[in-house]
């Protein structure tokens, strides 16, 4: 049976209909199979049937569902005939193993740096920074909206017209000749808003993994700060651990790679 947990501050019939949407494209409801009735989901979800109408209007108003009056509700047939793979790894990865990607910039220009930037670039607060708003395709489908803050000295020579081609990073080093040493990245699960809906192709307030990371040099100064908002549905962050044990420590040690000793 399914069920599913209240959110507060997000409509009942979107909570119905993102339930419901999630386990068909999951494939827990497989292309043709029949959903429960409207009465039997009222039960499941504790919520009117009017709540729960609402919900399959949308559901069938975006092709994924079939309602077949006296036989009930049934998911359509090419439900997750265009479902997109999930993807892992960062745009050079993509890049390396043949996948088309393209990144459209959206908005390129100066910026104040507010009071969080100032403090991450270490620098004045309303100093001038380079922005660059981007959505990245792959294999021309929607993949991520990336928004990149960069030091004045260091965006003024990057060419725009290079931005939808090639790694940000990779010009940073290349073009303004700064070599990256490091990076910081945060993951956190945010909710999509209307311009982020609208961008992804996905449902507003649906889930985002949201990345925040920083790139520093080898003298620890911050050349790309960037918060990068993925389709949860389309990109998963594989990392590799290895077990490590001495006399004072028992804990997890992250490694780019794991290499097997054995057969």
């Amino acid at each position: 049976m399914i069920t599913r947990a209240r959110s507060k501050g997000i409509p009942l019939y979107y909570q119905v209909m993102r339930s419901l949407k999630e386990d068909i494209l999951s494939g827990r409801f497989a292309p043709e199979a029949q959903l429960p009735s409207e009465a039997e989901l009222t039960q499941i979800f504790k919520v009117s049937r009017v709540v729960v109408r609402q919900a399959l209007q949308i559901l069938e108003d975006e092709g994924l569902i079939v309602r077949v009056k006296g036989k009930g509700t049934f998911v359509a047939k090419d439900a997750v005939a265009d479902e997109s793979p999930v993807l892992s790894g960062y745009i050079e990865d993509f890049l390396r193993v043949g996948l088309s990607t393209k990144a459209k910039v959206l908005h390129f220009g100066l910026v104040r740096a507010s009071p969080d930037l100032a403090s991450v670039f270490k620098v004045d607060e309303g100093t001038d920074l380079f922005y660059v708003k981007r959505l990245r395709l792959v294999e021309g489908k929607p993949f991520s909206v990336i928004e990149n803050y960069l030091p004045y000295g260091v965006g003024i020579l990057i060419p725009l017209a290079l931005i939808e081609d090639e790694p940000l990073m990779q010009l940073i080093e290349n073009w303004a000749g700064i070599p990256i040493d490091w990076a910081s990245q945060v993951f956190q699960a945010v909710s999509a808003d209307p311009d982020l809906a609208h961008l992804l192709d996905i449902d507003p307030m649906a889930p985002v993994l949201k990345m925040t990371l920083s790139a520093h040099t080898a003298e620890d100064q911050v050349v790309n700060h960037a918060n990068v908002y993925y389709r949860s549905d389309r990109y998963n962050h594989h990392g590799f651990l290895r077990r490590r044990r001495t006399s004072d420590y028992l804990g997890w040690t992250p490694v780019d790679r794991i290499h097997p000793t054995g057969p």
